[in-house]
């Protein structure tokens, strides 16, 4: 599997580099474009598209769908990236929702090439497996347009989709013009997505980013994560619904600097607010 990559910022004088990914669905551009640019001067950010959406290929049926051959997919760019850096510059990686899932599974198998990993509006587990298939196979006999009026409700609370009714359209965009077999072929990799036993055994440091009012992703969920990691740390951001990075990008960005900035890890628990 190969996945397009964007670089924000090439000529930032940051010896260090930050990967990010979208949700299912998402175009990591429109996403994380916000959070980027206040971390300009920060690190090197790079934006990761999933197959199907954005500049990447669909997926290609030869590869399993599961989440480890995303995850294996981002280590090889982050292999290439150490190559052409240099070996002793640091990687972070910070992704939402299935990004975010996608990064537990880096951060338990690749914890020699990251040197963190943010996961924003998810947890060691996602939803039921049932309903994962169920979607899947309804993207692909109708499509994702679909699924739009939906999950936008469940992505934005309703004052942001009223204040902020052009960026959402754009967000939309992004899932309503992804791949069908992609998206499903995600949806069938969330179905078997499971890393609560793998939990205690994670020695990257993982910084949980949690909305608020996300109502996709139960807080339990993300508290087992933050909790059970050695090096766990949980932020609540409590006006922010899924989309927690384009609702919110400055606190998310000023997260994500609290981990490039520090040399040495703690389980911290906090909640951000106006």
């Amino acid at each position: 599997m190969e996945l397009n990559t964007t670089i924000y910022n090439r000529n930032t004088p940051a010896d260090r580099v930050l990967l990010v990914g979208p949700s299912l669905g998402g175009n990591a551009t429109h996403q994380w474009t916000k959070v980027a640019a206040s971390l300009i001067d920060d690190a090197r950010v790079i934006f990761i598209d999933l197959p199907g959406t954005g500049l990447s290929e669909p997926w290609d049926d030869n590869d399993e769908p599961t989440l480890d051959t995303v995850a294996a997919a981002i280590a090889g760019i982050a292999r290439d990236l150490k190559d052409e850096l240099g070996q002793d510059v640091p990687i972070y990686y910070a992704g939402l929702s299935i990004s975010g899932a996608i990064g537990l599974h880096l951060a338990r198998d690749y914890d020699d090439l990251f040197a963190g990993v943010v996961v924003v509006a998810s947890a060691a587990t996602v939803g039921e497996a049932p309903r994962w298939i169920e979607r899947a196979e309804q993207v692909e006999a109708t499509g994702t347009q679909q699924l739009v009026e939906e999950t936008t409700k469940r992505w934005f609370t309703p004052d942001f989709r009223a204040e902020q009714s052009d960026t959402v359209a754009i967000i939309m965009e992004g899932l309503s013009v992804s791949e069908d077999h992609s998206y499903a072929q995600l949806c069938r990799a969330l179905a078997v997505h499971d890393l609560r036993g793998d939990l205690p055994y994670i020695q990257t440091p993982v910084m949980m980013i949690a909305g608020g009012r996300d109502t996709s992703t139960p807080i339990a969920n993300v508290e087992l994560v933050a909790e059970t990691a050695p090096r766990g740390e949980l932020h609540v951001i409590e006006d922010a619904a899924h989309q927690v990075p384009v609702m919110r990008p400055l606190e998310v960005a000023a997260l994500i600097r609290q981990m490039l900035d520090r040399p040495r890890w703690n389980r911290v628990v906090s909640e951000s607010g106006d």
